[in-house]
């Protein structure tokens, strides 16, 4: 109902027009003014009478009668009783249409369907279900590179809206970025051309044929492309195109070359990056001021035959560009010119971010698409700023965290050359431990490639650096003072410890010293005393022994120094690692030489990451309880006098704090077994 009362409404004002100004203004006009005043009257007749007072027009009061007949006149009246005579009813509309068009809203072309390289073709879908058809929406119709021949009028191609074979006949061909030809039967002789994007009327009953290729160099060999592609690029036409770019300060760069003939396989007909341009821009408008000059290039003799814009387009292995080939008729070879911002290139010389030498990035891609796309939408800012800094934030540096070799990379050079995953992870593994980046960008590559090594090369398992190795003692730590709850106690009251450095007796008031700090201070090196300094020139201090009586509080004071360390760590990441290790626990007769391995296998730490770790990792070993597998040590058969070399000690940059009760051990125990460089120290009470 509402909208009958509308459309009457709509007709009463038209007649209302049409009476005031049949005669003068043609009906469609006044529809055209009455539409375009969204139904107001009231303006319409506004614009009418500017018009016609802009004519000139005779202006009469009211109250004249009506003795005009004389003249070729047409009369009519306003509502505000005016009386005017028209002299020309013909120049009156032409002047209306031209004001109709000047404030004509312009309509927007509407189509159909996707243009791709290769053929397109427009026409009309016929099916009565598809929206298009309704619509009477001309619909494109893209048949890739091909080799076609049709009738205008009787086609049955498929329509891209409602997916029918009802598209019946073709009124507009497009060829977009190929080279192509195209005749029809009133005309045998075929057009050819190249240009990136050509149009062709289709008339009604002709036949025709179009054919279409992708654009190819003519190349013989590779040597014969080089050649014609460095002539070209150094030809008067490249010269003032680059000339005219370089005017508006866009920096055009050759690129070095990077390949050889080796990585095109033979095929030279697809390769352009031998005659290439980069063009850098300073920002997006300058970027697209570049590309409109280089569409011009017919005024330099040179044919645009491609046009691809990956710019806005986000890639999964392209950086951010948007590309031009240039024909250069002269040589008969394709230029290609890619255009950028600054902000995105990671050419060498040129570039503004920080970013590893991907200069093995097909490698790379290979291994990894998924990490290489990681590292192109950070350089292409396909993540904004705020993703950007969240992986930046992440970043740590390779002095700090300390990458650690894989142990793949154990083989000679010759086996890793010749296998291309072990290429790979010596590549990343050498990019992690050279690249220092300082800005955002930088920082956020340098993760992705940090967690793609983590993941990929090393094993989610296994630790990639010695702060990863460092993290899993210490949740291993955690773990184990969770499970034992007496010590974790003990610690929270803990007591200071003195020490002697001389056998301690009952009752006995001698000179004692904080036994804590002493042997930080032996760890530190600091501990020499005069009478050894002669020694400790040739021979660097290693082992100290703390003894005292049970119950004197020697585990106790083994996992506060362990504590202690960790939190100099924690602090400087160059201090060594401590690893607290219960002999009653991990000791076998068996197996001795592989105590520090077995106490770091119970922590989840693989024997494959043990060469790497020993490496770069210092540590200090905290061995408790030597009295309680005294006797089955001083039983084996081992031929090794000292426990030193015993357990493979000398194997590990590390100095190790051994506990013992007291009177376990007499002097000649000490001499065979312990290294005489050490300290013997006694908890007291």
């Amino acid at each position: 109902m509402q909208n009958e009362s509308k459309t009457g409404k709509y007709e009463a004002e038209m007649k209302a027009l049409i009476k005031l100004y049949g005669d003068v203004v043609k009906e469609d006009m006044l529809r055209t003014q009455l539409e375009q005043s969204n139904g107001n009257v009231s303006a319409v007749t506004d614009q009418i009478t500017t018009t016609l007072l802009n004519k000139k027009i005779t202006v009469q009061d009211s109250i004249e009668e009506k003795n005009t007949q004389q003249v070729k006149n047409i009369d009519f009246v306003f509502p505000f009783f005016f009386h005017i005579v028209i002299n020309n009813k013909d120049e009156l509309n032409a002047e209306l249409e031209q004001v109709s068009d000047t404030l004509k809203k312009e309509e927007e072309k509407v189509e159909i369907g996707e243009t791709k390289p290769g053929i397109n073709l427009q026409g009309y879908c016929i099916n009565i279900d598809c929206l298009a058809s309704k619509a009477k929406l001309p619909v494109w119709v893209n048949l890739e590179f091909n080799n076609i021949s049709f009738n205008s009028d009787k086609t049955s191609y498929c329509c891209p809206d409602c997916g029918q074979s009802t598209v019946t006949s073709i009124s507009r061909a497009m060829l977009f970025n190929s080279e192509h030809t195209i005749s029809s039967s009133d005309n045998t002789i075929p057009v050819k051309d190249n240009h990136y994007q050509c149009f062709y009327s289709i008339k009604s009953g002709l036949s025709y044929e179009v054919e279409s290729k992708k654009i190819r160099q003519r190349a013989t060999s590779l040597e014969d492309l080089i050649t014609r592609s460095e002539d070209a690029m150094t030809s008067s036409e490249i010269i003032n195109l680059v000339a005219e770019l370089q005017k508006y300060l866009i920096t055009v760069v050759k690129p070095p070359k990077v390949k050889d003939k080796y990585d095109y396989n033979g095929d030279y007909n697809q390769v352009f990056d031998v005659g290439r341009f980069t063009i850098l821009c300073d920002n997006a408008t300058k970027l697209q001021t570049a590309v409109a000059v280089m569409k011009k290039a017919e005024k330099f003799n040179l044919i645009v035959s491609e046009d691809k814009d990956f710019f806005e387009r986000q890639s999964k292995t392209h950086h951010r560009f948007h590309n031009i080939k240039l024909f250069v008729p002269k040589h008969d070879v394709y230029v290609e010119m890619q255009a950028t911002l600054k902000s995105f290139t990671t050419l060498e010389g040129y570039t503004v971010i920080e970013n590893p030498k991907l200069k093995e990035e097909e490698d790379l891609k290979q291994a990894s698409d998924e990490t290489l796309t990681k590292i192109n939408d950070i350089i292409c800012e396909w993540i904004d700023d705020r993703g950007i800094q969240k992986l930046a934030n992440r970043y740590k540096s390779h002095l700090d965290i300390g990458i650690l070799k894989p142990s793949q990379l154990s083989k000679n050079e010759l086996e890793i050359n010749n296998n291309a995953s072990l290429k790979m992870a010596q590549f990343v593994y050498e990019q992690l431990c050279k690249f220092t980046p300082e800005k955002m960008k930088g920082k956020a590559i340098y993760v992705i490639l940090y967690e793609y090594y983590k993941r990929y090369i090393i094993g989610d398992k296994n630790p990639a650096s010695c702060a990863d190795f460092a993290l899993l003692l210490q949740e291993s730590r955690k773990q184990e003072m969770e499970e034992d709850i007496t010590i974790a106690q003990a610690l929270e009251t803990y007591i200071p410890l003195q020490a002697n450095n001389y056998p301690y007796e009952d009752n006995e008031k001698k000179d004692t010293f904080d036994c804590h700090q002493h042997i930080i201070e032996f760890l530190e090196g600091k501990e020499v005393s005069e009478e050894k300094k002669s020694e400790q020139q040739e021979h660097k201090r290693k082992v100290m022994i703390v003894q005292g009586k049970s119950g004197s509080g020697k585990s106790i004071f083994c996992r506060h120094l362990e504590e202690t360390l960790w939190n100099n760590y924690k602090n400087d990441s160059k201090q060594p690692i401590p690893v607290y290790i219960s002999f009653p626990k991990i000791y076998n007769i068996k197996n001795e030489k592989d105590i520090i391995l077995q106490a770091l296998q119970s922590r989840h730490i693989s024997k494959e990451s043990m060469n790497a770790i020993r490496e770069r990792v210092p540590f200090v070993f905290i061995m408790d309880g030597f009295d309680e597998i005294f006797d089955k040590y001083s039983q084996s058969d081992n031929s090794d006098k000292y426990f030193y070399d015993r357990f493979h000690l000398n194997q590990w940059n590390a100095k190790v704090i051994v506990t013992c009760r007291s009177k376990v051990l007499n002097d000649e125990d000490y001499n065979n077994i312990i290294d005489v460089f050490m300290a013997i120290y006694k908890t007291t009470n």
